[in-house]
């Protein structure tokens, strides 16, 4: 064998060679203003969601017109609803048998202690995340001469606006929610019916009690 790979100084040389070798393979943070996901940032922010329904007087069934308005409402609530669903009425009772019958579960319903609102009327409200899409069409930087290998400063933008506008829930640019067997879509179906599943974590605080957002 080679005297070069049986010596100690070799066999350093060589380690140090190997290793640098590896730790250049390994996933490196890119340096600042190198990642378009940085240099075009999809900012999350609040909003607060809300409808007026009037409720019936008697039974649990919305006009048609109410009941479309509702769909949609919950629809966006499974969505991207972050606090319990918070009802101004001053028919609290028939308010809750009428939004249980349509879908929603007994702990994502907080019933304001004082409202102001008229019968048969409700009002009801929910906190709810909002995406703010990067705006693009930044040119500044030059096309070809970009010594440091730094990307275009409009590179990226489109594709982060684009999912901005996508996504059901823009929660999931702070934490995405945890991984699940079922499929991620829901169907109107599984919206009316999913009250009698598990509560949902995201509505609850420390304690177990429900967040009401006020």
């Amino acid at each position: 064998m080679s005297n070069f790979f049986t010596s100690p100084i070799s066999r350093l040389v060589l380690a140090g060679f190997v290793a640098a070798a590896l730790s250049g393979c390994a996933d490196q943070p890119k340096p600042e203003g190198h990642d378009f996901r940085q240099n075009h940032k999809v900012q999350v922010t609040n909003e607060q969601v809300s409808i007026s329904i009037a409720l019936p007087q008697s039974g649990t069934e919305l006009s048609p017109a109410d009941a479309s308005r509702f769909k949609r409402f919950l629809r966006d609530y499974v969505q991207r609803g972050r606090t319990a669903v918070t009802v101004e009425t001053v028919q609290p009772t028939v308010a809750r048998d009428v939004l249980l019958s349509l879908g929603l579960r007994d702990n994502e319903i907080f019933l304001a202690p004082a409202a102001t609102v008229k019968a048969p009327n409700a009002l009801l409200s929910f906190t709810a995340n909002k995406a703010i899409s990067p705006e693009c069409g930044d040119w500044s930087s030059s096309p070809s001469l970009i010594w440091d290998n730094k990307p275009h400063s409009n590179f990226g933008c489109s594709i982060q606006r684009n999912t901005s506008k996508m996504v059901a829930d823009p929660g999931d640019f702070i934490q995405a929610k945890p991984t699940a067997g079922g499929s991620a879509s829901r169907t109107d179906a599984d919206i009316f019916t999913h009250q009698s599943g598990a509560p949902k974590t995201r509505l609850l605080d420390g304690s177990g009690a429900a967040i009401t957002g006020q």
